[in-house]
């Protein structure tokens, strides 16, 4: 399965390119994005229960933080893909740089990254396009 999220423009997130619908609310993406963008870390479920419910007593955030990510594991088809796009334990989660899971913003990055300004030959010019071609609009538009 093949799983691409896009969050520069408005957001999207194909699963073998047919659109995800069945995120269940804004929260959902909202987590999804988190963790893709911060995949380079695990984060632990209760910083990530009080930032999408800061006004609810932790262990009621935690509650709804395992109910989300219920419907955010079955939306982009966690429990099927070999390696899971997301890496969960009992204390973190973190997104699965070892997937085969896309994210237009880290793909953004890494164009950028390769491709340093003092190098100005046709190659890089080539990489900033593909850059900017992957921009279809202001983040999470």
């Amino acid at each position: 399965m093949a799983l691409s999220i896009w969050l520069l423009g408005p957001p999207q997130v194909r699963l073998d390119q047919e659109l995800v619908s069945n995120l269940r609310s804004d929260k959902a993406l909202a987590l999804l994005a988190y963790l893709a963008i911060e995949s380079d870390r695990a984060h632990r479920r209760e910083k990530l229960a009080g930032m999408l419910w800061p006004e609810s007593p932790e262990r009621v955030a935690r509650a709804y933080l395992r109910r989300l990510l219920v419907n955010v594991r079955q939306a982009i088809g966690d429990y099927e893909a070999d390696p899971p796009p997301l890496h969960i334990t009992r204390q973190t989660i973190q997104f699965n740089a070892d997937s085969d899971a896309w994210v237009d913003v880290l793909a953004f990055t890494a164009r950028l990254g390769s491709s340093p300004p003092s190098s100005a030959g046709p190659q890089a010019m080539h990489t900033l396009e593909e850059a900017v071609a992957l921009v279809r609009g202001p983040f999470l538009e």
